[in-house]
């Protein structure tokens, strides 16, 4: 298992990051409404679709947006608790698996399953209770396996550690 990591610290520079991934995308959001209402977008026959597109580039911005403010919603309900190695596997854990020759760190949580971090030099997935992984974890404990179903087959991981 890596470094002793404050899950609170990293649930906080989690939070952070969201909030300015949220400015980004509210101000993509702002400017995509602005392309699609924009007079230069306007249809100069039946065939144009450029109002259309710019149309559907902004919703998929504002998408993300409402993704991201539910995301920190869920996140702020979050409480953090310890785990051990004979304890089952839940929310807020930090999770080591194995799979094969990888190794990963994932820090379980409810919402924002996916984001990366970097902490004391070791690399951090956030990961999704309702992933098919995260789903699979749920419950298990240190030296279990979770088997997962892919594409590529069944890919079985190892739990090397929980806290």
């Amino acid at each position: 298992m890596p470094p002793v990591i404050d899950k609170r610290a990293l649930l906080a520079t989690l939070k952070d990051q969201l909030a300015r991934e949220l400015e980004r995308s509210a101000e993509r959001a702002r400017d995509a409404a602005d392309a699609a209402t924009h007079e230069e977008n306007r249809a100069e026959g039946d065939k144009d679709m450029r109002a259309t597109e710019a149309s559907y580039v902004a919703r998929g911005h504002t998408e993300r947006v409402l993704q991201i403010e539910q995301a920190l919603a869920r996140l702020g309900a979050v409480t953090v608790r310890d785990f051990g190695p004979g304890d089952a596997i839940a929310s807020s854990a930090l999770v080591e698996l194995e799979s094969g020759p990888r190794r990963a760190l994932y820090f379980l949580l409810p919402a924002a399953g996916g984001e990366r971090m970097q902490v004391q030099g070791v690399e951090v997935q956030t990961l999704a209770t309702t992933s098919p992984l995260g789903t699979a974890l749920l419950g298990l404990s240190e030296g279990d396996e979770a088997e997962v179903a892919t594409p590529q087959g069944t890919r079985v991981y190892l739990i090397t550690g929980v806290r």
